[in-house]
């Protein structure tokens, strides 16, 4: 799991490179990428550490995905939820988790 400091310099990376960029597709492209990666810093950021939270948190993120409609609001929910169990996996010392708690989407 990068940290929400890594994301965000990737975010303004990106955007500086879609700044720069003459072609709008890319320009587009850049962007999208660097939203997706902004809102994955802030969720990171928001996370909280206990592992009660954690798993409010977790239980949250599953009820998304089911209802996430498009691609890029799965791909964004999901590698959330993996953030969240590897957190989870760490602050509660376990190396496994529950059944419940286990990722159930690539």
């Amino acid at each position: 799991m990068r940290s929400p400091e890594q994301l965000r310099a990737e975010v303004y990376r990106l955007l500086d490179e879609a700044k720069r960029s003459l072609a709008p597709t890319v320009k587009q492209t850049l962007s999208a990428q660097a939203f997706e990666l902004a809102q994955q810093a802030e969720a990171i950021a928001s996370f909280p550490n206990d592992v009660e939270g954690l798993c409010v948190r977790i239980a949250r993120y599953r009820h998304m995905l089911v209802g996430a409609g498009s691609e890029p609001k799965q791909r964004v929910v999901a590698q959330l939820l993996r953030d969240a169990e590897g957190k989870l996996q760490r602050i509660s010392g376990t190396h496994s988790l529950p059944r419940q708690h286990r990722l159930a989407v690539a």
